[in-house]
């Protein structure tokens, strides 16, 4: 069936009204480059002051700061207001699937019972997490884990108080608990897949799953909500980082957004209360330079404000004044030739062909992308000091990186710390500047260095605490600094996050420090999660083995 149908006089009438109605080109002025504009329908419009529901991934979570900044009342984050989430980064309540969207909202309204016997689930003694929310909040106590449910109930069934419901859709590739029928918010932690080997499955939605499960949400959203409701739909343009199924992240990834922009048309179409909001369309038709950071996987910052500005703008009824594009410095630098010639460039240096990089040096002075692959080169060909000339004049994160990394090989450790400092912060995505300042920091032997990495590390990204504590404990065990690197990894170990190289690393340092026993009992359920863990582990009870026979 159709979703849409007109005979034709009325189509080709609409297509003449419509200015969007087609591409535009170079030659002009044009809504799609360097940053995509896609022209939106505003039905409705907010009210100063009024309470704004949202729910949803990401880009909500983006969409709230605009609008309390606005002076909306936003009652999703009053909810980190009350003791139970103080402290908690509101990106907890981020719902990916349609299917966690229902969840909450039935759950909330009583729609279904939340099941606290499947729903929460004891890591360790007394300790309990709670399956449907983001799994960085550490265990506590059966007391604390109900009262951030019951205070989540509270806060979503505010939606029956807003005349503005904003809606954000992320993927579909979710994981499915075996024992309570339910959809996850996000995969389990690798710790409770390894405790409950049976009971959670991967499951790859169908447009009918996505779209069944988000029309029952919007059946209660219309049912408990305000009869004038009205409702803002948007799909994020916020990649998924990883597939776990056996094709490019991709193609998985490509899959994921048609599904759901699919059942967001669909949706659209058969309810004039739900209006699109093309925030998808502008990141992902915008120049890639400009709309991702260098992980490729998060959109800018300029990128997300543009379009929260312009969506909020609009439904506030403002003169739609854009914002300033970012410094001259942040953008595209480079022709489509030269990126082409770039990508060129990183193919010989596969190769180790000298004299392409011989004859077509003088590129570096006018292509970034060029220069960085030459210095690359020379990297590999061990000319570290020749590399660091090439790329001396560049500022940007991938040239910051690679200066470090040669410094290192030079030895020059006081040096790389120096020159990866400012990328050490919030906002830069990317391990590799923080493990170059916490490996040279070892290398200097300054103990105050490493805890100050660890500080600011764990700022700027407190959701993965776990994983700095294990590398920071490690660096401080490399670095002869027994005890200080025991508190670091007893910590880390403490967390239900635990990684199998936690525990490696702290069975490594138990034996350093002589406990063959609780070396060995460290790692006696340790479950390697690849192959480099498993030769690492086998390494490990070799050497218990024969400190046993000695």
């Amino acid at each position: 069936m159709p979703i849409i149908t007109f005979n034709g006089h009325e189509a080709v009438r609409l297509r003449k009204a419509n200015t969007a109605s087609s591409w535009g080109n170079r030659s002009e002025i044009n809504r799609v480059e360097p940053v995509a504009k896609p022209a939106f329908s505003v039905p409705f419009r907010l009210e100063p002051g009024e309470k704004i529901f949202t729910i949803g991934s990401c880009f909500a979570r983006n969409v709230e700061a605009e609008l309390r900044k606005r002076g909306f009342k936003v009652p999703m984050r009053d909810l980190f207001k009350t003791p139970a989430f103080e402290k908690l980064s509101p990106e907890i309540v981020n719902n990916f699937g349609t299917p966690s969207i229902y969840n909450e909202l039935a759950w909330a309204f009583g729609e279904e019972p939340f099941d606290e016997g499947k729903g929460f689930v004891e890591v360790r003694p007394g300790q309990f997490i709670d399956l449907h929310m983001v799994p960085s909040i550490r265990p506590g106590p059966i007391e604390d884990v109900r009262a951030r449910r019951a205070g989540l109930h509270e806060a979503t069934r505010s939606l029956a108080d807003c005349r503005v419901l904003i809606m954000t859709l992320g993927l579909v590739e979710l994981w499915y608990d075996n024992v309570s029928g339910d959809y996850l918010n996000v995969a389990p932690l690798p710790s409770t897949l390894n405790a409950f080997p049976d009971r959670f499955s991967l499951h790859v939605l169908s447009f009918d799953d996505c779209y069944r499960y988000l029309h029952q949400a919007f059946d209660i959203a219309f049912k408990y909500g305000r009869k004038d409701l009205q409702v803002v739909l948007t799909v994020s343009p916020v990649p998924m980082t990883a597939t776990h199924r056996d094709c490019d992240v991709l193609v998985a990834n490509s899959y994921s957004k048609s599904v759901l922009r699919a059942v967001a048309e669909q949706i659209c179409a058969e309810d004039q209360r739900i209006s699109y909001f093309p925030s998808y369309e502008s990141v992902t038709l915008s120049d890639r330079r400009i709309a991702w950071m260098d992980d490729l996987v998060h959109v800018t910052e300029y990128l997300i404000a543009f379009n929260v500005d312009r969506m909020v703008s609009a439904y506030s009824g403002e003169d739609g004044t854009e914002l300033a594009p970012p410094d001259a410095v942040e953008l595209p630098r480079e022709s489509a030739e030269a990126l082409i010639f770039a990508d060129k460039a990183r193919d010989a240096r596969n190769r180790s062909d000298r004299a392409f990089f011989k004859k077509e040096a003088h590129r570096a002075k006018d292509s970034p992308g060029f220069a960085i692959e030459y210095a690359r080169f020379l990297f590999d060909q061990g000319e570290f000091d020749e590399a660091l000339a090439v790329i001396a004049d560049d500022d940007s994160r991938s040239a910051i990186v690679l200066r470090g990394e040669l410094l290192y090989a030079l030895e020059d450790f006081a040096a790389v710390v120096e020159t990866v400092r400012p990328l050490c912060k919030r906002g830069v995505k990317g391990n590799a500047q923080w493990r170059l300042r916490t490996n040279s920091a070892v290398r200097l032997g300054s103990v105050e260095e490493i805890e100050a990495t660890r500080d600011a590390w764990i700022v700027a990204d407190p959701r993965r605490e776990t994983f700095i504590l294990t590398q920071i404990g490690s660096a401080l065990r490399r670095a002869g600094h027994q005890d200080l690197a025991f508190g670091h990894l007893s910590k880390a170990m403490g967390h239900t996050d635990a990684y199998a190289v936690t525990q490696l690393e702290m069975a490594t340092l138990l034996l350093e420090r002589g406990e063959i026993d609780r070396a060995e009992a460290t790692i006696a359920d340790i479950k390697p999660e690849i192959p480099a863990q498993e030769n690492r582990l086998a390494a490990l009870r070799k050497r218990i083995d024969a400190e046993r026979a000695a």
